[in-house]
Order: structure tokens, then sequence, then C-alpha cells
């Protein structure tokens, strides 16, 4: 658990706020571009935690998340009226696997994102175009108005400071430019003629548009494993099942050094069951969403009624999300120290 101070807040559009933050003690938080920190908020005597992406890179002094007012979302709406500087926030250890890889040199990136995505994504942008080195990135950028656009001007400047290495292609709606799959196909054949299948691909913004920027990727024969997407973190995030009923079913937990040895009840899921048990192990959306609380499944057979965010690959080696995730088996290890 972290504290960390409001040191400055800086709107960025008439619905999107900058909080700037610091470690209360001075001592740096370590995390990667593109992570995002949860808020723990005490509300009537509830804890409730929502999770926000970073905007800042880790060379930067200050840690920073963007935050945009959601429609009657409780707790955006309260940031953006009541925060102040001098307030201090309960946050969960920086986590997310939205990240770029660094050991992947000369690379071309594409990014497709919309709205207030762009956040994770500018994270990613300022981090690598701070490496010397020679990648390349692209981005395509979905917004309803130019009023709408976030980092307008600070996407802007690294364009320019980095000509060749950034492009910034804006489609604005309310201009007539929209993203189809046709326009995606066309945007990345016309930027990338003869290299698009070997560039990596990211994708943020609303679960249809990262749904269709996909499969239009997928259709032109992009491999899938080159294609990294982040979803919104939502208010209120259902969880539906197919299966009706699971049956209790002991646990051992690896997490804070030691093994802890638990049963989760029936229809409980491992997450319930570890809050029960007093053990605090790491979450954040419960709902599939943010992997938060993904850890690796070392025995045993557990079922996840909801997965929006780890991979095929990362499942077969065993990866699974606490929070919607049920034992099966009797033999369930968790270890939280694989990473």
């Amino acid at each position: 658990m972290l504290q960390l101070s409001v040191e400055a807040i800086k709107p960025e559009t008439a619905d999107t706020t900058t909080f700037y933050l610091k470690e209360i003690s001075g001592m740096p938080v370590a995390y990667k571009a593109g992570q995002f920190i949860t808020l723990i908020i005490n509300n009537h005597g509830e804890e409730i935690r929502r999770s926000y992406s970073l905007s800042s890179s880790p060379h930067e002094d200050l840690l920073a998340v963007t935050i945009k007012r959601i429609p009657n979302g409780e707790i955006t709406r309260y940031l953006h009226t009541y925060a102040q500087v001098g307030d201090v926030w309960n946050i969960v250890e920086p986590a997310g696997r939205f990240t770029v890889p660094t050991n992947k040199h000369d690379t071309t990136r594409v990014y497709f994102i919309a709205g207030s995505g762009i956040t994770p994504a500018y994270a990613h942008f300022k981090y690598l175009l701070n490496k010397a080195d020679n990648s390349r990135i692209l981005l395509f950028y979905s917004n309803v108005s130019e009023s709408s656009v976030i980092f307008k001007s600070e996407l802007e400047q690294l364009a320019l400071k980095h000509t060749g290495r950034f492009t910034v292609v804006h489609l604005i709606s309310n201009k007539g430019k929209r993203l189809n799959n046709i326009v995606a196909e066309q945007l990345v054949r016309t930027y990338l003629p003869q290299s698009f299948e070997n560039a990596q691909y990211y994708l943020c913004g609303p679960f249809t548009y990262m749904r269709m920027v996909r499969l239009t990727l997928l259709f032109m024969g992009i491999d899938d494993v080159n294609i990294h997407k982040e979803n919104y973190v939502l208010e209120t995030v259902p969880v539906s099942s197919t299966v009706s009923n699971f049956a209790p079913q002991n646990l051992r937990i690896y997490y804070l050094n030691k093994w802890h040895n638990l049963q989760a009840g029936s229809n409980q899921t491992i997450l319930q069951a570890a809050l029960q048990n007093q053990l605090p192990i790491p979450y954040s959306c419960g709902g599939g969403v943010c992997a938060a609380c993904a850890v690796k499944c070392k025995s045993g057979k557990v079922i996840m009624v909801k997965n929006e965010v780890l991979t095929d690959a990362e499942i077969l080696r065993g990866w699974v999300l606490t929070c919607t995730g049920f034992a099966l088996s009797n033999n369930v290890e968790l270890d939280f120290t694989e990473g």
C-alpha cells in the first residue's frame, strides 16, 4: 500500500483532469509505462476501489493519472469536484500488462486509440521517445470533437520534436472522420505499405472499438500475438456464468512470503474467499477486466466466468483471475510470487 500526496491538478479538457502525485515518504514508486494504480476510498464505511491509468512515464519526477469524469460515475465525479492539492490518496501499487517490451528495439508500434484511452498510450510515447533507438510510433487517435482531444498540444509537440519517429493522425467524428474496419485497414496499408505484418499494435478504447480494430488486423493477416489491448476499467462490471453452482474447495495461496490454507465456500470466487479470510490479495475491478488480481495457478483447476484481459497464451501458462475465478478441485495452489 502506498500513500501519495496530490502535488498539482491540471484540467485537460472539459471533463478530463490530470492529478500529479508523489509518495509522501519521498521514495520513488516503481512502475512500467502503461500501468495503472488503484485508488482505495472509504465511502460511508464501505471500501471502494477504482483503477486509473498512469499518464506519466517512469523517468518523470511525479506520477500522474489522467481521469475522465464518467456520467453517473460516483468516484470520478467526486475526484473532479472535491480533490485538492495536499490530499493524500491510499493507493495499491502499480499493476497492469499494457506495457512495452524493453528488449525490442527498432520496432514499429501502431496505436489505435479512442478518447481517454490515450492515457496509458501517452505514457508509452514518452517512455519510448526518451530512449535512444530507431523505433517508430504511429498514432491513430479517434475523438468526437477537437475539444475532446486529450493531450492535443503535448502530442503535437512530441511529433514536432521527433519528426520521423512519431506520427499522429486525428480522426474527429464531427468533422466526418470516423474509424471503421475499412478506414483502419487503409490507414495501416497507407502508413506501413511494406511492413505492417511485423509491427506491434496497441489498442485502447471502448470494447466495441477494440473488437472492430482487432478483427480488422486479424483479417489482414497480423498475428494475434502482435496485438495488445487495454480495457477501460468500468465503474460497475457485471459477471455472468453459465455454471450455476460451484462446490466448496480447499485452496493454498502463496502471498506475503508464506502459504495460506483456506476454503472457498459454495459459489465463492477465490478473491472472495481470500478476503473473507483476511488475506488481502491484490484486486481492483472485481470483474475480469483489469488483471490486478492475476496470479499463477501452480496446480489444480480454476475456471474463470469472465476474462477480458488475459491472453490465450497466458492462460495456457497457468495465469488466472481470482476475481472471477472459481476453484474446481481441492488441490488448487496459487503463487503470487510468479511474474
